[in-house]
């Protein structure tokens, strides 16, 4: 009997075969640690499954046993980047806040940072040639879940008005923030200050459509209602 799970893609296409053995499952991670380190320093357009194959030093039939089709990599390690994302930033409060404004810039150049640290996720995740409408779906979802941990920490330090759909507010400034970043890294490989500056100002801009400019810092030790 097969240690893999194939879940039928709705529109039909092959689907990523996941193992559910533990030695199935080291493969496949080791599959995808191989692939990370190729797209560290290579462009996507080098990476393919006999790449792959040659890096981990197992036969591409392995390959494509987990990965039916090599695009199928990419939206496995956008998963795995996405997960990360989500475990590693805006997980802290930052201390010293002084305005919804100042909060918004530190949740992003945080972010700016993680990116401009990882470039196989910029390639993967930042409309790079490895995007697909697949990944495009998945970085949404994960939008929502970045954009409710970011109102979840407004809330906590700020005294917040009533702001009809909110989350899905947050969600429109990070696909803002997103473009601009993407456009940096086609022009200069990864997100520069400058273009970090630019979205910003788009992001702050805005905003200013749905927060008041100013919003009261929540008293210490106090908690939303």
């Amino acid at each position: 009997m097969s240690d893999t799970r194939l879940t039928p893609h709705p529109s039909g296409r092959p689907e990523i075969r996941r193992p559910a053995q533990k030695r199935s499952k080291v493969r496949f991670e080791a599959i995808l640690d191989g692939a990370e380190r190729l797209l560290d320093k290579l462009p996507t357009a080098a990476l393919s499954i006999h790449a792959i194959a040659a890096e981990v030093g197992i036969s591409p039939p392995s390959i494509y046993h987990f990965f039916p089709e090599p695009q199928l990599v990419f939206s496995a390690l956008a998963e795995r980047y996405l997960r990360r994302f989500e475990q590693t930033v805006l997980t802290e409060v930052p201390e010293n806040v002084e305005s919804w404004q100042d909060l918004q810039t530190r949740q992003f150049r945080a972010a700016q940072q993680w990116f401009n640290a990882h470039p196989a996720a910029r390639q993967v995740l930042l409309g790079g040639p490895a995007w697909s409408p697949d990944i495009g779906i998945q970085d949404h979802d994960s939008n929502y879940v970045t954009a409710q941990r970011s109102l979840e920490l407004m809330d906590a330090l700020f005294v917040m008005p009533e702001v009809p759909d909110l989350r899905d507010r947050l969600v429109e400034v990070i696909v803002i923030s997103d473009a601009i970043w993407s456009l940096s890294i086609h022009r200069h490989g990864f997100i520069t200050d400058a273009m970090e500056e630019q979205a910003r100002r788009a992001r702050i801009a805005y905003s200013r459509t749905f927060l008041p400019e100013y919003l009261p810092l929540r008293a210490a030790g106090t908690k939303p209602a």
